[in-house]
């Protein structure tokens, strides 16, 4: 890790990309005292991965025998 100081920042921003690439991290002082580390992005991922369709999965599901509002009501009734 390289350390910095916020003169040599302000003087190296032209050429930070190629600093951080050869570096990885950079450590930021000011006055001696550590104030910020710079790191490189990581790059995002190219596609969002593919979620599978929501009309098979509520196919897949087994169908009630009894209405849901019976349910309901037998599980009222028992409070």
């Amino acid at each position: 890790m390289k350390t910095v100081s916020v003169r040599e920042l302000r003087n190296t921003m032209p050429h930070l990309r190629e600093t951080l690439e050869q570096e990885q991290e950079l450590l930021l002082v000011s006055n001696g005292e550590p104030v910020a580390r710079i790191l490189p992005v990581e790059p995002a991922p190219a596609r969002r991965p593919q979620l599978p369709d929501i009309r098979a999965f509520r196919e897949a599901q087994p169908r009630m025998e009894r209405p849901l509002e019976d349910l309901i009501r037998e599980e009222r009734d028992r409070r």
